[in-house]
This record gives C-alpha cells, sequence and structure tokens, in this order.
C-alpha cells in the first residue's frame, strides 16, 4: 500500500517537473514516482559495484596474487591474434602481491 511523503521543492524545480510532465503525457506525481525508482535502482547498482569491487580487492589480499599488466596484455593479445602465437602463449604468472608498494595507474 502507498504512502504518502511530503516534499517540498524548490519553484524552478517544480516548474522543471511540470514542462517534463507535460512533455511525456504525464503527471508530475508519476515524472517524479518515475525519478525517484530510476535514481534508487542506480544507487543499487552503484552499491554492489562497490562491494564487488571490496570483494575482489580482499580475495587479492587472501591470494596475494596478481598479475602484471603488460603480461596479461601481451598474452590476451596473442590469444586474440590467433594463429602459432595464440597456440604458444602460456598463461601469465601470478606474482606475489607487494603491499608496500603503492598502486600506480598507468595509461595504455
Amino acid at each position: 500500500m502507498p504512502i504518502t511523503t511530503s516534499l517540498k521543492l524548490p519553484e524552478a524545480l517544480k516548474a522543471t517537473i511540470a514542462k517534463v510532465a507535460a512533455f511525456e503525457g504525464k503527471t508530475a506525481h508519476a515524472v517524479m514516482v518515475d525519478t525517484l525508482q530510476s535514481a534508487m535502482d542506480d544507487a543499487l547498482v552503484r552499491q554492489q559495484f562497490y562491494a564487488d569491487g571490496e570483494a575482489s580487492y580482499q580475495d587479492t589480499l587472501m591470494s596475494n596474487a596478481v598479475y602484471g599488466g603488460a603480461d596479461v596484455r601481451a598474452h590476451i593479445a596473442a590469444r586474440v591474434g590467433g594463429g602459432k602465437a595464440a597456440s604458444k602463449s602460456a598463461r601469465p604468472k601470478a606474482k606475489a602481491l607487494d603491499a608496500s608498494k603503492p598502486v600506480r595507474i598507468t595509461k595504455n
């Protein structure tokens, strides 16, 4: 069962909502509900993204294994390129994580 919530909106925002509602053939209420739902869906996806990233980071710390970006890039390039290079391309070897070194982001 829906509940009533009161929002105090600035006049400029109310005017924008009215314009959007008129353009979309909806009521202002429907535009606000749709917008809030969309924002909450995005927020939940973002939260899951952060949680997945943190879990991956914790897995890396627990396994103490990382792969060098250049090694991975060379392996993928060889695999995508096909031919003899693809069949001879060995998977990159995991290296121990050195937590004392800062993570550096390099541009390709």
